[in-house]
């Protein structure tokens, strides 16, 4: 997730291992407190350091590159994210960029929907949360194919740009990548990476359907207003409502987007 909530620092360390309370300095000089108490899974792969670490309250823990992700007491997330109870996916086709800890893809096959493929580059990450987040993934990262999912192990642009050119066109995207950039403007790799995601998932959205992310933290206002008026560039025009749930692993409130093209919206223009 974002350097903004969640900058731990070596959880491997073993003064860390001896002190489980861990006080955390954040980009904006927040500080977070983890109860750590082990480590139990650390590998380099070749997209990130993968580490599963233990916290007495909240239980397992993905992190990446030193990035708290998700946690086993995080179903608030992958619901908001969701918008579960809002939104109906039943008999839908739904299309997951990232996604590699498997909660979102799990939760979502409650649903009924008509198919999900999920599009995860980092097979070690997947390899982690099958082995230690099963209360979130089930057994989905296990299976990788069933009869209405797949998972697809690879860069997810390559089946997005496959999508473009059959001009396949799905109900729903969720973007469930990279948050939302912390910067003083909308410029560098990360924001040319998240805005390339954006045109290209409209182009295989349907024009009722609709793209679902996570952004940030609430209280990083810069990162979202520059976020917004990018979705205000966007061609065609989009619209967009947003929600906010306190996330206990992030220990703040988080943002998250709910983006749809504004001509199917009472009639826009």
């Amino acid at each position: 997730m974002s350097e903004y909530q969640t900058d731990i620092i070596d959880v491997s360390d073993i003064a860390l291992l001896k002190n489980p309370s861990r006080t955390i300095p954040t980009t904006y000089e927040r500080l977070l407190e983890y109860d750590i108490d082990g480590v139990l899974f650390d590998e380099q792969s070749p997209f990130q350091r993968v580490q599963i670490v233990h916290s007495k309250s909240l239980g397992n823990m993905l992190v990446l590159d030193d990035l708290q992700n998700i946690s086993e007491a995080d179903l608030v997330y992958t619901e908001t994210l969701m918008q579960r109870g809002r939104e109906n996916y039943e008999g839908k086709e739904i299309v997951i960029l990232g996604g590699g800890d498997g909660a979102l893809l799990f939760e979502l096959l409650k649903e009924k929907p008509k198919f999900v493929w999920m599009l995860e580059i980092d097979e070690t990450v997947m390899r982690a949360c099958d082995t230690h987040l099963r209360s979130i993934c089930g057994d989905v990262l296990e299976r990788r194919k069933g009869t209405n999912y797949e998972i697809i192990v690879e860069d997810c642009m390559v089946t997005v740009n496959k999508f473009i050119k059959e001009n396949k066109k799905v109900d729903y995207i969720f973007g469930d990548l990279t948050d939302i950039p912390i910067s003083e403007s909308a410029c560098g790799e990360l924001w040319e990476f998240m805005i390339t995601i954006l045109h290209s998932a409209f182009q295989i959205l349907k024009p009722t359907g609709k793209f679902m992310t996570h952004g940030n933290g609430a209280t990083s206002r810069k990162s979202l207003e520059l976020y917004e008026q990018e979705l205000e560039k966007l061609k065609p025009p989009v619209r967009f409502t947003k929600s906010k749930a306190f996330v206990p692993s992030f220990l703040e409130d988080w943002i998250f987007y709910q983006i749809s093209f504004k001509s199917t919206d009472n009639g826009d223009a």
